[in-house]
């Protein structure tokens, strides 16, 4: 079971927690092998996320990617999106996850919360919380059916609330309005 995320590894994206939960996930579950996580990007913090992965023993089931031209294609290996940032606008990377149909477990910070229903296409945790995120993503761990049902509701939500077209069209909307008022 992969569990991802795409970022510079800066402070702000805090993958640090996610490799502590990780690691947790993995001290409860010795036995499951299948357990893997990736780390898309590079930035200030490699050596810090080095570090971690090195003192927790993990280093063969954590593969820190770097910076990657196919994200698209490393984001379809995926079983789950994690997003543990300090702070997030609108995510985009969060938003090609879910459109790729992939639950997400991320930080209740900024926008997250607006694109995450928590419960139905992902799970939302405190931010700097290294056992919230192991708890939110030992559910989908456990449950391929839930894994399944919030990934497709993940990509539903992008395709239709998130997309281009959506987008463009409530800009126009809100063109129209302002127009009909001035006249």
């Amino acid at each position: 079971i992969l569990i991802g995320t795409v970022g510079r590894l800066e402070v702000i994206k805090d993958q640090l927690t996610l490799v502590r939960a990780f690691s947790e996930l993995c001290s409860k579950n010795p036995g499951d092998k299948r357990l893997r996580l990736m780390l898309i990007g590079d930035g200030s913090q490699q050596d810090r996320i080095e570090a971690q992965i090195a003192k927790d023993g993990i280093h063969d089931r954590v593969w820190l990617a770097g910076s990657r031209e196919d994200i698209p294609e490393l984001l379809a290996a995926m079983d789950v999106y994690a997003l543990p940032s300090l702070a997030e606008g609108i995510s985009n990377t969060l938003l090609e996850a879910m459109a790729c149909g992939l639950p997400v477990v991320a930080t209740r910070v900024g926008g997250n919360a607006e694109l995450v229903v928590e419960g139905e296409t992902g799970l939302l945790v405190p931010r700097a919380d290294p056992q919230a995120m192991a708890q939110a993503l030992t559910l989908y761990i456990n449950d391929n059916k839930l894994r399944g049902r919030h990934g497709k509701a993940a990509r539903e939500r992008a395709v239709t609330q998130f997309s281009i077209a959506n987008m463009t069209d409530r800009y126009l909307g809100v063109y129209d309005e302002l127009c009909q008022r001035n006249l």
